[in-house]
């Protein structure tokens, strides 16, 4: 097995488009997030969301060989959340993916929740910011072989 510290490059991606959020969408698949950990500056028009993603990028299909990473998620140009809901408690959540329609951004999370940013001349990065780790535990790729 090839050294995974060494193949391991932090990301720092932008996307301005709906194929560019697609890999997002990979990239950030099952990251942890707490509520407490999102916040939105309605006067700059940002949504920022600090979350624990997997390394699936080197990972090479084999969901042993994934590691943890804090990252930020940082969306510009976001007029309004639609519910804020979802933050009033401090709970734990996956982000199972990312996208845009009409001018909405969608964030699908475990148990059915949603996060629906409201959007114009948007731009997203996903920057990590720390070390990766061995998860806790390892969640499972879902693939269609």
């Amino acid at each position: 097995m090839k050294d995974l510290d060494k193949s391991y490059v932090p990301l720092k991606l932008r996307a301005i488009d709906d194929n560019d959020l697609s890999v997002f969408s990979d990239c950030i698949y099952q990251s942890i997030f707490l509520t407490s950990e999102v916040k939105f500056d309605k006067k700059n028009k940002l949504f920022l969301l600090a979350l624990e993603r997997f390394t699936w990028e080197i990972a090479e299909g084999e969901d042993h060989k994934l590691k943890q990473v804090p990252s930020v998620l940082t969306i510009t140009g976001v007029e309004k959340i639609e519910d804020n809901s979802i933050f009033l408690n401090n709970l734990i959540y996956n982000v199972l993916s990312i996208n845009n329609y009409d001018n909405s951004i969608f964030i699908l999370l475990n148990d059915n929740k949603i996060i629906t940013l409201e959007v114009h001349n948007w731009s997203c990065l996903l920057e990590d910011v720390g070390k990766p780790k061995w998860p806790a535990v390892t969640p499972t790729h879902l693939r269609n072989d």
